[in-house]
């Protein structure tokens, strides 16, 4: 998703065009391979959340600050189960990934329509509106087609909107001008 405040005027102008090139091969590959990217994004987001979960519990128990040290464990073993449910029952991981990642699109869709409009002066903005266009209907089929292709169609059509929000940051990074 690309900001209206950060891409106007921005130093961080290749930083966009960088973002969206790496974008738009991620999507290339989730396209190709759909059920090895699901797979592979499953077991990755579970394997973050269990390390994270782990640090977090050795923070909490041996760390300095006492006072919320009940609550920073139980987040701890909330992020240590999901990530054990994720790596280890990677299939039913996907069924609760393809909901989480509906909702992802649900809301950069809504996003990127109303930060297109505000960005109007950017010759690019209309890619930012065809993005959240894209979003929304792609959100709209995901939720459409659970559970039932939940092992591939997270990684298809990741791919795809991973492909549409790389273009969009790439114009938005060409057609931004030099600060």
């Amino acid at each position: 998703m690309v900001s209206a405040t950060s891409a106007v005027g921005s130093p961080g102008r290749g930083w966009f065009i960088f973002g969206g090139a790496l974008s738009i091969l991620v999507g290339m590959f989730a396209i190709a391979a759909p059920q090895i990217f699901s797979f592979i994004l499953t077991q990755l987001i579970g394997a973050f959340c269990l390390v994270s979960g782990l640090i977090s519990l050795f923070q909490a128990i041996f760390g300095k600050h006492r006072s919320h040290r009940f609550l920073s464990s139980l987040s701890a073993v909330i992020r240590i189960a999901a990530g054990s449910m994720l790596f280890f029952y990677t299939v039913a991981g996907m069924a609760a990934l393809t909901l989480i990642l509906a909702a992802v699109f649900l809301t950069e869709g809504i996003v990127c329509i109303f930060t297109s409009f505000r960005m109007r002066d950017n010759p690019a903005w209309i890619w930012l509106l065809l993005n959240g266009v894209v979003a929304l209907i792609l959100g709209g089929m995901i939720y459409s087609r659970w559970p039932v292709d939940a092992a591939w169609l997270v990684g298809l059509l990741y791919g795809i909107q991973s492909i549409f929000s790389g273009s969009a940051m790439l114009m938005v990074g060409l057609k931004t001008p030099k600060a």
